[in-house]
C-alpha cells in the first residue's frame, strides 16, 4: 500500500513540475503575426488594423523602410501579442501575393 502511495505522489510531483516548466518553454517560441499592412509610420506599422512598435535596435527598423501599405507581411514579435512591451524584431515581406 505504501509503495503505490509513493508512486502516486511521485507521479503528481512529476506532473506538477511538467506543468510548471511548460509555460517557460512556450514563452520562448517566436510570436508570429501575418497580415496586410494598412499603415506605416517612422517606428511602427499597422497590420490588419493592429499597431505594432518596431524595435529600435536590430534589423527590423531598417526592414520597415522597405514595407509599403498593401504588402503582405509576417512579423516576429519579441513577446506575446497584446503585451505592451512586445515589439517587432523581424519583418518579412511575403512575395507572390
Amino acid at each position: 500500500m505504501k509503495q503505490s502511495a509513493y508512486r502516486f505522489i511521485g507521479a503528481l510531483g512529476a506532473l506538477g513540475m511538467a506543468l510548471h516548466v511548460a509555460p517557460a518553454f512556450s514563452g520562448r517560441a517566436p510570436n508570429i503575426v501575418s497580415g496586410t499592412v494598412t499603415s506605416v509610420q517612422a517606428r511602427s506599422l499597422v497590420v490588419n488594423g493592429v499597431s505594432y512598435d518596431v524595435k529600435l535596435q536590430g534589423g527590423a527598423l531598417h526592414q520597415l523602410g522597405q514595407v509599403h501599405v498593401g504588402d503582405r507581411v509576417q512579423l516576429v514579435l519579441s513577446g506575446a501579442r497584446g503585451v505592451a512591451t512586445a515589439q517587432v524584431s523581424t519583418i518579412r515581406v511575403q512575395h507572390g501575393h
